[in-house]
């Protein structure tokens, strides 16, 4: 007893009529495409990786050398030449972070005596007495956004009106023919 029925429900192939066949495009590259991906593979492996590789492994050999003759010392004065490889690696890790923060105490001190020099002039605007230099340039700068956000708000519906249309009218297009193309479908099948 066979209780397994063949038939569909669907007619002819099985599938309801509805369904579009999937595409089978697949992307292939061209021979120039494959030459290119090829030469970059060459020039990164050349000028990135063989380089990275050499000096990550001379950095890690040095490191276990430095980490070797620092548990065992061959000699007494090892002692003090890991000392001042310690000190030289400590020296030139704090020294852009000493350099960063210079600049910043300067440019906190220029500005400081900036803004004192300027609060002091006596040809000072009112407002700028009252309220200072900053807060007048920021006031002047969101004036400034505000009057482009108002013209983005006039600008936009323009912009966006006829991109708009363009898509409902592809979708209308696009949907008139697949309508189409299901009316000569059902034609062809009867």
């Amino acid at each position: 007893m066979n209780s397994v029925s063949n038939k569909s429900p669907y007619p002819v192939n099985g599938r309801p009529p509805d369904w579009s066949e999937p595409t089978a495009t697949a992307f292939v590259p061209t021979a120039v495409q494959l030459e290119r991906a090829r030469a970059l593979k060459r020039f990164n492996l050349w000028t990135v990786y063989v380089p990275m590789g050499v000096v990550g492994t001379a950095v890690f050999a040095l490191l276990v050398y430095l980490f070797i003759i620092a548990i065992w010392p061959p000699y007494e004065d090892t002692r003090l030449f890991l000392s001042g490889i310690a000190d030289i690696i400590l020296i030139l890790t704090l020294l852009p972070v000493v350099l960063l923060f210079g600049l910043l105490l300067a440019g906190i001190i220029g500005g400081a005596y900036y803004w004192r020099k300027s609060r002091n002039e006596s040809d000072a605007p009112a407002l700028q007495k009252q309220y200072g230099r900053l807060r007048l340039l920021l006031w002047k700068a969101d004036q400034k956004l505000s009057g482009l956000y108002r013209r983005l708000d006039q600008l936009m519906p323009r912009v966006a009106g006829p991109v708009i249309r363009y898509n409902a009218f592809q979708a209308y297009l696009s949907t008139w023919l697949d309508h189409l193309k299901r009316q000569f479908k059902r034609h062809e099948a009867e």
